[in-house]
């Protein structure tokens, strides 16, 4: 393998890292010399819970968010077109990579980042986040076109918003068909590449207050703290080119929240539900559209998910 291929692979397995949604991990990719065509993997998709691709799409955002910082890691340019093709859906992003400067600290500090994030969803630490670290946050998701909106404990609005969580499980509860698809991305067994483990689940939130999400697979309650900090994604459009950017803006203000130590987790049902999402909208009076509610904070350091080979995610 000559030195070029080798920093493709090394970019792709960092890309390869990002968060998706139950971490199905619905993207594949064509190398063809100095080009990496990014690709959305139907088979993947949450047909019944995520029917127009929004997620999964935000998941493919997280994943070129990545391996654009890893190419800079690598002294190299990546050229990034985002859905090229008007009359190919599923052709997310083409990146050309050419050669750059060295990586700036910032650069490499984010391309580190990479190794350590990981979802974590047990209790946090009951403290918001300091202003000053939100502040920097959210400037890594303004970069990217998307805006972090903050719902603080001091926020009226928070109660509405955890209720509407709350109210989204209840209903998703009584939908046999998702509740078949989620548990088929949380049942999970020794040696696979996908989904949720068992033992990352966490358990359940006892306390109706939590801002954490409840999964149906989760074995055991625990009482979750109350006054971390809630932010959720948002972007001014909501098509596919902003459910992309919404990926990408959601990876790099992960990354960010990762070198102060700042771990998350996320609440999917409630935006899942349309009419729970339209609600949320309301609630918070926003005019963006909400994509990621976002729950950060201070934990133990979580263990990674699994992912899939390289050989498995290459075309």
């Amino acid at each position: 393998m000559d030195v070029v291929d080798a920093r493709v692979e090394r970019i792709l397995r960092a890309a390869g890292e990002a968060p998706s949604v139950l971490n199905t991990q619905p993207w594949k990719v064509a190398v063809a010399g100095s080009t990496v065509t990014l690709r959305a993997d139907r088979s993947r998709q949450l047909r019944h819970s995520d029917p127009q691709g929004r997620e999964m799409l935000i998941s493919c955002g997280a994943f070129l968010f990545n391996a654009r910082v890893a190419a800079r890691r690598e002294s190299l340019t990546p050229v990034v077109t985002v859905l090229p093709d008007p009359d190919d859906e599923l052709l997310v992003a083409e990146l050309v990579l050419e050669p750059g400067d060295d990586p700036s600290a910032d650069e490499l500090e984010l391309s580190v980042a990479i190794e350590h994030r990981a979802t974590s969803r047990v209790p946090f630490d009951d403290q918001p986040l300091p202003a000053d670290v939100l502040v920097t946050i959210q400037r890594a998701a303004y970069a990217e076109g998307a805006s972090l909106r903050p719902i603080q404990p001091s926020d009226r609005s928070r109660t509405e918003v955890i209720g509407l969580v709350r109210k989204a499980e209840a209903i998703a509860a009584e939908d046999m068909a998702g509740r078949a698809e989620e548990a088929a991305w949380t049942t999970t067994w020794a040696g696979r590449d996908d989904g949720i483990p068992e033992q990352l689940l966490g358990r359940a939130p006892s306390n109706a207050d939590a801002p954490a999400r409840r999964f149906p697979a989760s074995r055991g309650r625990e009482h979750f703290e109350r006054n971390s900090t809630l932010a959720v994604l948002t972007t001014p459009g909501d098509s596919p080119r902003e459910w992309v950017a919404a990926g990408q803006a959601l990876e790099h203000a992960l990354l960010v929240a990762t070198t102060y130590f700042v771990h998350a987790s996320f609440a999917t049902t409630v935006l899942e539900n349309p009419t729970t999402r339209h609600d949320l909208r309301q609630a918070l009076s926003l005019s963006a559209f909400p994509q990621m509610l976002i729950r950060l904070g201070n934990s133990p350091r979580p263990e990674h998910a699994p992912r899939r080979t390289l050989g498995a995610t290459t075309t």
